[in-house]
């Protein structure tokens, strides 16, 4: 008996004599490919183990989206400072005292000796490598005294990202020739533009690659450490362009190095180095995360310890955006289909459950007794939880919010799943002041040429798809209900985001397969 527990245990069981109502529906474009924000989320998943230690990005994360406004041309150096420019500036200041102490940073201590520590390191006898091991008060320094300063790290990301939003210097895919050496030290090494393919279209060179930069942060009081570098991994996440660091002022590492901005077109330092600015022209550039994008929000809401549970729901987003068509159920799960499920044991051991239930959950709704007494109704009351588990249950899942707005749809070429008239319908909604959810009818006009009926009223319904836009962690809902004015929560565009816990009388649900069931 206990061999035969166990081997349940490894396999899910569904009810295989239950035959469900369903509608084929075509399915295609469920991603949005070429979305920045859904580009971003694909490589936070990829490393989203990450995230349950990594806090260094959560000011950025919980920022959102930004713009900023260049209303004049900015430029700045095609290269890092390298360190033969700044052994010169650390050899001029002493000289120049007046002019050095004009250029001092803010807060930086007096009698301040400029210096890298990285003059006895591996990389010390290389004049053309990146600056690094300096402070910020020494990067600071060194661009007022050139006649610039710091880039703020809107004014880096603009520059790194462009226009129209690239996730990294080049485009959107990371490229991995600039690091050719195990050793990460070698990486951070190397002399400015080997690797022109890493370049920005403006000829901006290594802004995610061999060291990290000082930049002026703005999103909080402090510096900022913008872009990868040769140590820091995965490469692919610490080298996106939205996303920095905070470092004290004094910070000296030898994977951070600097470059300098100018509000004008620069000359030569005054120890007689060539700039070789690059200009980024005027305009309104996207500089905080990409409007679109849903993990991050996610992970500002979301407890720390169940951010596998982002992972498991919105991969399976993304898996389930290949698949051409869909099977949905022609109506609203009902109650009499849902008492088959509180019936069978194997849900009442939890083999159907997702992983993040809450310990001692029910999935019996508090007014199930009632709900019987018409038991052909939709069932109500019935939590994210409960909705899963079901679907698990008959062989499904739930869909994705945008699986449900596709097939309610028509692929975008209705307002309302009917048509593009609300009274075209009369559909279950607020409008008819009923006090419940009512049988499915195909003579109350809300039904789509595909057959699926009540889409637009009688009940909401989970989908499967996550969302930070309340705040906190939330479901999306889809649908108008009985209570709800109808002309806007019957639109095929209109979402609400509900807790995973929250139960109503007005929520209910449907499922959807991938092949016929």
């Amino acid at each position: 008996m206990a061999a035969l527990c166990s081997l349940v245990a490894l396999v899910k069981l569904y009810p295989l004599w239950l035959a469900y109502d369903t509608s084929l529906v075509t399915i295609t474009g469920t991603r949005d490919d070429d979305s920045p924000g859904a580009r971003f989320d694909a490589v936070l998943l990829r490393h989203l183990d990450h995230f349950a230690y990594l806090r260094s990005f959560d000011h950025v994360l919980a920022a959102g989206p930004r713009t900023l406004r260049l209303t004049a041309p900015l430029w700045l150096d095609r290269c890092e400072v390298r360190q033969g420019d700044f052994y010169k500036f650390a050899g001029w200041a002493p000289f120049e005292p007046q002019a050095a102490a004009r250029a001092a940073a803010p807060g930086q201590p007096p009698n301040w000796r400029h210096f890298s520590e990285s003059r006895d390191h591996t990389i010390s006898g290389r004049l053309d490598a990146p600056a690094t091991g300096i402070t910020w008060w020494d990067a600071a320094a060194y661009c007022r005294a050139a006649g610039g300063r710091l880039p703020t790290a809107s004014e880096w990301v603009a520059a790194t990202a462009g226009e129209q939003p690239r996730l990294y210097p080049s485009g959107d895919v990371m490229e991995s020739d600039a690091w050719p050496y195990l050793d990460p030290l070698l990486n951070a090494a190397q002399k400015c533009g080997l690797h022109p393919s890493t370049d920005t279209p403006q000829g901006l060179s290594d802004m995610a690659h061999g060291v990290s930069e000082w930049a002026v942060g703005d999103l909080a009081d402090g510096p900022a450490v913008m872009g990868g570098n040769g140590y820091n991994a995965p490469r692919e996440l610490y080298s996106l362009a939205a996303l920095h660091r905070r470092a004290p002022m004094d910070h000296r590492s030898p994977y951070l190095g600097f470059r300098c901005a100018y509000d004008h077109e620069p000359m030569p330092t005054p120890w007689r180095t060539q700039t070789g600015a690059r200009q980024l022209p005027p305009g309104i550039y996207q500089v905080g995360i990409p409007a679109r994008a849903r993990v991050p929000s996610l992970l500002s809401a979301l407890p720390r310890q169940q951010v596998p549970l982002i992972g498991r729901i919105l991969s399976t987003d993304a898996s389930t955006g290949a698949q051409p068509t869909l099977h949905l159920m022609t109506r609203e799960v009902t109650r009499r289909q849902y008492a088959r499920f509180l019936r069978d044991p194997f849900v009442l051991a939890g083999f159907h459950a997702e992983a993040n239930q809450p310990a001692s959950h029910s999935h019996r709704p508090p007014d199930w007794r009632e709900q019987m007494q018409e038991p052909d109704l939709p069932v109500v009351n019935v939590d994210w939880w409960s909705a899963y588990a079901f679907a698990s249950w008959a062989g499904g899942r739930l869909p994705t919010a945008l699986e449900w707005e596709r097939a309610a749809s028509g692929q975008g070429a209705r307002i309302y799943p009917w048509g593009d008239d609300f009274t075209a319908a009369n559909p279950v909604t607020g409008e008819q002041a009923l006090r419940g959810p009512q049988l499915p009818s195909e003579e109350s006009g809300d039904q789509t040429p595909e057959g699926l009926l009540n889409m637009g009223g009688n009940v909401s319904e989970w989908t499967r798809s996550v969302s930070g836009a309340s705040g906190s962690f939330a479901i999306v809902v889809k649908g108008g209900n009985y209570l709800l004015p109808g002309p806007t929560t019957a639109r095929i565009d209109h979402r609400n985001h509900l807790s995973p816990h929250y139960r109503s009388p007005t929520l209910g649900f449907r499922v959807a397969f991938d092949r016929p069931r």
